[in-house]
């Protein structure tokens, strides 16, 4: 079993670098999250935080996934994630 946080569908690519954005899934304030069997799972996702103008200083490395509103996928880590997000 894994636990799994949730977030959007792809949108559109981004037309400066091809990679989609995607947001965490809110209910209740709180992020969906669900336990999912490992075979349910196809692979992992390399996340980009959306940096603006400005990187906020409270941003860390342990909390960036929660504190950056968006992110991008990253479909270039290897061939295969290539291959099924494009």
């Amino acid at each position: 079993l894994a636990y799994t946080k949730w977030f959007s569908s792809f949108q559109a690519p981004d037309h400066n670098h091809g990679l989609c954005k995607v947001s965490r899934t809110i209910k209740n304030e709180e992020q969906i999250a669900s336990i999912v069997p490992i075979n349910n799972i196809h692979c992992s996702a390399h996340l980009i935080p959306h940096f603006g103008p400005i990187t906020p200083h409270e941003w860390s490395s342990t909390n960036v996934l929660d504190k950056c509103p968006s992110l991008f996928v990253n479909p270039y880590l290897d061939r295969h994630r290539f291959v099924t997000l494009r």
